[in-house]
């Protein structure tokens, strides 16, 4: 039995496609079909149903549990082996979503390849349950999620940060749809937060599909008692800013996004965090690792970095209120 079939074994189980798996593994077909036949010739049995489609036999899925569990300890084994050498190369693969990273990590990048030049970071961009699966099946190092439930999930956690939320409106939207009392709401919500239940007039941008803040914000439209009247449906909300500028919706955004693109809302833009049962949203932001994985001195190193980072972020005030008069 050698390591590399039981490698393009697992892969093939991830795709069920010999196509896909081969094209993806950038191999042939006939390579990859070689690699699985050397494996039943080994254990003496079938791994795979080939028609009408490619699925495992119970053999093929108690040999994936055995290649997975190989599969982890030889990484293992070169984390440790890089400690142990003390060794400069290597590769980090994490796991996060793209609109936060790119606020945060180019300053964590910067500072790691000062120590670590020769290290390949690999990032993935998925959602927040897309990285916590990965993490599970060992297929990250680790990845930052939001609102992780580290328990049920039986991962570790390594670093927190509350990302607050914040309602962004502008006076001209504002005026059109509550004229003069726009005044007092403006004051009301700078000083306590943001209660939807004092904006149902407004038309607003929803994330969709729902992600995590996504449901936080719909848990807030639901204990104001009304279903939001909808400007635009959008997958990031990276298109608040142009929408606020323009006065066309009331919008949202996670504190990480907002310092991000805060530079480009006008001046007449109110800034207030959203409140929940009259406390502020937060979203707590993880960082998660498989029990079963071990960090070399790049993840920790890295993982350090991405606390650092977090502090920094946590300190900056981003409310703000227009004195605007009509």
């Amino acid at each position: 039995m050698e390591l590399e079939s039981l490698y393009y074994f697992l892969e093939t189980a991830k795709d069920l496609h010999i196509t896909r798996t081969a094209q993806r593994l950038h191999i042939s077909q006939q390579t990859l079909s070689n690699h699985i036949s050397r494996l039943e010739r080994y254990y003496g049995t079938k791994l795979f149903y080939r028609y009408p489609a490619l699925q495992l036999t119970s053999a093929g899925r108690e040999v994936l549990r055995f290649s997975q569990t190989v599969h982890q300890e030889e990484k293992n084994l070169k984390a440790i082996l890089v400690d142990t050498l003390q060794s400069d190369t290597g590769e980090i693969t994490l796991s996060a979503s793209s609109p936060r990273f790119n606020y945060y990590l180019p300053d964590v990048l910067k500072k790691f390849s000062r120590r670590y030049p020769n290290v390949i970071i690999d990032l993935i961009d998925r959602t927040s349950d897309d990285s916590e699966i990965l993490v599970q099946k060992n297929q990250v190092d680790f990845a930052v999620t939001v609102d992780t439930d580290a328990v049920r999930l039986h991962v570790n956690v390594k670093a927190t940060y509350e990302d607050p939320v914040y309602f962004c409106v502008s006076d001209k939207l504002l005026y059109k749809y509550y004229g003069e009392d726009m005044y007092m709401l403006r004051e009301k919500s700078y000083g306590r937060g943001a209660n939807l239940e004092d904006f149902s007039r407004l038309p607003f941008l929803i994330v969709s599909p729902q992600g995590r803040m996504g449901k936080r914000i719909s848990q807030c439209f639901s204990e104001a008692g009304y279903e939001p009247k909808t400007y635009l449906k959008a997958g990031y909300t990276t298109i608040m800013a142009p929408l606020c500028n323009a006065a066309l919706a009331g919008c949202f955004t996670s504190h990480m996004n907002l310092a991000r693109w805060n530079y480009y809302l006008d001046d007449d833009v109110n800034i207030f965090p959203l409140c929940l049962n009259n406390k502020p949203v937060r979203l707590k932001i993880y960082v998660i690792y498989s029990r079963q994985r071990y960090l070399n001195h790049h993840c920790r190193y890295f993982i350090d970095l991405l606390e650092e980072q977090f502090s920094v972020i946590g300190g900056e005030m981003l409310t703000r209120m227009s004195f605007k008069k009509f």
